[in-house]
């Protein structure tokens, strides 16, 4: 339920791996300029003037330093920034990039060691990991006493709105702010604006929906919370909030009572995590068109997960709560592995030419570390779902096989359309989400069959389809494309 991004369903990875768009300030994905061409022109050995021989152009100085908030590494880098922003074509843009660079000094070296900023991403990823486990169980847990209390029809309509919405609001808060490394400072900068139009515009529309409206108005804010916690790096404490609503769910307190304080502890601690991080930052957020593009696509990949009437929300006890667990772990696996972009596709690109870097070639590393995280997606659904249908003895029983297969293509769609949005291809991502809903939607009537989660199924793999040219037209080429617009969007 919260990628992006990357992985899709609002947790996870995306432009960065797990729904993250690159930070100027982070990790580069531009090779050196000595690995890319030894013999340019300004290069040392080549008898050309360097950079010191002749005047900077101080306007292209000043675009680079003021995008980038530093000098530029390499010519690669500063190429990519005057084209961005400079209006400048390829050619007289790289021109003027190697006035920029001190083409003597040494190129980087690569990190031969996990730095300490890096332990702490790799725990943060964990903690979101866990909560995200929970948190699904967590509503597989709720079903039974919310419908033994409510009636049956109130958590299945209350999830069936409320899932897309938050869905929807990850995304939008992920592509404009927490995507970012001073994210929670962006977002405190503007968090009374945007308190206020969720206000306005979701939760005082839903809260008065007689009977399952607000259900659905409590769900939201719990689960979008959740994002902004584990950005914080409370996803643990958030964890133990969502066990200890549970078990008063599961032991008999009012389900209004026990869902509206669990509402009311996750605000106050968004609140108290974005407040604790109100500083001063020069760092802007995302723009809001971009964050308006990542909220219906997220809004789409939550409308694909509970439009088909098989699959039971709210309706099955836990599940089919359960059945969706191998794939959201399974997308959270690959969404992780493609942080991978930032080491390999520099290191593979070093002894690469200049004029070269934009080649074609399936072996290139993007290609490689896709079809890696491909794969742990495919294989922990395959893992898990095994595991949670031999369960089922244990759980009452276990939903039909062709639903975990339902889930599993639709992680693998949410994980191939967080990818096209990090990349800036929303148009492409958005014909791929609204023609898997077409397809979700027109199955009962093209089709006669009552499999369970048909139509989720048939519908993400029209998706899966219609994300691959666009996918394969970035991903093999490693080189300027790929890693710069992975880098600057």
């Amino acid at each position: 339920m919260s990628q992006t991004p990357t992985n899709g369903y609002g947790h996870g990875a995306s432009s960065n791996g797990h729904g993250h768009a690159a930070s100027p300030n982070g990790h580069g994905l531009s090779a050196p300029t000595n690995g890319y061409d030894r013999t340019a022109p300004g290069s040392p050995g080549t008898g050309e003037h360097t950079r010191l021989d002749r005047p900077l152009d101080p306007y292209a100085e000043a675009i680079v330093e003021a995008r980038l908030g530093r000098p530029a590494r390499d010519v690669l880098e500063a190429t990519v920034a005057l084209e961005a922003w400079g209006g400048k074509f390829a050619l007289p843009a790289m021109s003027a990039a190697r006035d920029l660079i001190n083409l003597d000094s040494p190129p980087l070296q690569s990190r031969t060691k996990v730095e300490p900023t890096e332990e702490r991403e790799q725990e943060s990823v964990v903690a979101e990991g866990i909560t995200l486990v929970l948190l699904i169980l967590s509503v597989a847990a709720w079903a039974t006493p919310i419908r033994e209390q409510l009636g049956p029809g109130v958590l299945s309509h209350a999830i069936r709105v409320a899932l897309p919405i938050a869905v929807a609001l990850q995304w939008a808060l992920r592509s404009r702010y927490l995507s970012r490394r001073a994210g929670l400072q962006c977002l405190a900068r503007d968090s009374l604006v945007c308190a206020g139009l969720v206000i306005a515009l979701i939760e005082v529309p839903l809260a008065l929906i007689p009977n399952w409206g607000p259900v659905a108005a409590m769900m939201v804010p719990v689960w979008v919370g959740g994002t902004i916690l584990t950005r914080r790096g409370w996803g643990l404490m958030y964890a133990a909030v969502l066990v200890v609503g549970t078990v008063a769910l599961d032991s008999g307190q009012p389900a209004y009572l026990a869902l509206g304080a669990l509402t009311a502890i996750t605000l106050l601690m968004c609140l108290m995590a974005v407040r604790t991080r109100s500083q001063p930052t020069d760092e802007r957020a995302g723009t809001v068109r971009r964050a308006l593009l990542a909220a219906i696509l997220g809004g789409c990949v939550g409308v694909l997960l509970v439009a088909d009437p098989t699959l039971g929300w709210g309706v099955h006890g836990i599940h089919p709560a359960v059945a969706l667990l191998p794939s959201v772990i399974g997308s959270f696996w690959g969404g992780y592995y493609l942080w991978n972009f930032y080491d390999e596709i520099p290191r593979g690109l070093r002894d690469v030419p200049l004029g070269g870097a934009s080649r074609a070639a399936f072996g290139d590393p993007a290609m490689s570390i896709f079809v890696g995280a491909i794969l742990r997606l495919v294989g922990a659904t395959v893992v898990l779902s095994a595991l949670v249908i031999a369960a089922g003895g244990w759980t009452h029983g276990t939903d039909a096989l062709s639903l975990f297969v339902a889930f599993g293509c639709v992680g693998l769609l949410s994980l191939l359309i967080g990818m096209l949005e990090s990349f800036a291809l929303q148009r492409a991502a958005l014909i791929a989400a609204v023609m898997a809903l077409a397809v979700e939607f027109a199955w009962p009537h093209l089709s006669h069959s009552h499999v369970p989660g048909a139509g989720l199924a048939v519908g993400a793999a029209v998706g899966v389809l219609l994300t691959l040219p666009s996918l394969m037209n970035r991903l093999v080429r490693s080189g300027r494309v790929l890693a710069t617009m992975l880098w600057i969007q």
